[in-house]
């Protein structure tokens, strides 16, 4: 009996799959992380590898990875399941040499057909051949006389911190360009308000000047009302004079 190893750190897929693939007829073994499936191939040789994309310690890609890189165990069909189907999904799973990508949740007998495809091309391999080309990714012909490369673990661990470098740089860029966002907003406000204070400065220069003049105008007004006033009294002078000379 063919036995299918189910590698997802969700219990409801992991259930949904193990019912799928036992009513077809399948043993399958089940791990919770990618961490649990890596450790359970150390001593067991399942005939194929269905992994979740994204776990919380390692990805399906990183599975994927290290069949890929174990003599043992390269020519074991992996079959990645992801709730996003999409080019990079897509990308990144043709260049760790998996064998397809199923949508999740699955849709009817999906992954079950899936699974006993993958099982009945591994078996009709008569002789040893170059790894297929994963299902819906074109062929890539191996010229003839050409090596193989396998990833070894210490290139699988450079690229893992190569990988999360480059999450941190992101991360860094992303925020950056926030904060960069945030002080153009800044300074359109600060540009908005001087030109604001601008206007109330001229505004301000007008008003005191009208007041310069008011008060100008006001002193021209008081000196003139005190001459009137020296003149008022100087004609009373002369009218109680005349008054007195006429008596």
């Amino acid at each position: 009996m063919p036995k299918v190893l189910v590698a997802d750190d969700s219990i409801a897929v992991r259930k949904v799959a193990e019912r799928l693939l036992t009513e077809a007829g399948l043993d399958v073994a089940l791990a919770a992380s990618a961490d649990e499936a890596i450790a359970l191939l150390a001593n067991e040789r399942p005939d194929l590898i269905v992994s979740d994309v994204i776990m919380p310690d390692k990805s399906g890609y990183e599975v994927c990875s290290f069949v890929r890189a174990q003599e043992s165990l390269s020519g074991t069909p992996v079959l990645l399941i992801s709730g996003i189907v999409n080019e990079e999904v897509t990308r990144q799973a043709e260049s760790c040499r998996a064998d397809g990508v199923l949508k999740k949740p699955f849709q009817g007998s999906s992954l079950k057909d899936m699974v006993l495809q993958l099982l009945a091309k591994r078996e009709q391999r008569a002789a040893p051949q170059p790894a297929a080309a994963p299902i819906g990714f074109p062929a890539v012909p191996t010229p003839e006389g050409a090596k193989v490369f396998r990833i070894t673990e210490e290139q699988l661990q450079t690229f893992r911190q190569a990988a999360s470098r480059m999450k941190e740089l992101e991360d860094l860029l992303a925020a950056e360009r926030a904060k960069s966002a945030q002080l153009t907003q800044r300074c359109t406000e600060l540009e908005r308000i001087a030109a604001r204070m601008k206007e109330a400065e001229a505004a301000l220069d007008c008003e005191r000047e009208a007041s310069a003049q008011l008060v100008e105008r006001l002193t021209e007004l008081e000196k003139a009302a005190t001459r009137t006033n020296a003149r008022a009294e100087e004609l009373a002078r002369k009218l109680a004079e005349i008054s007195r000379l006429s008596t």
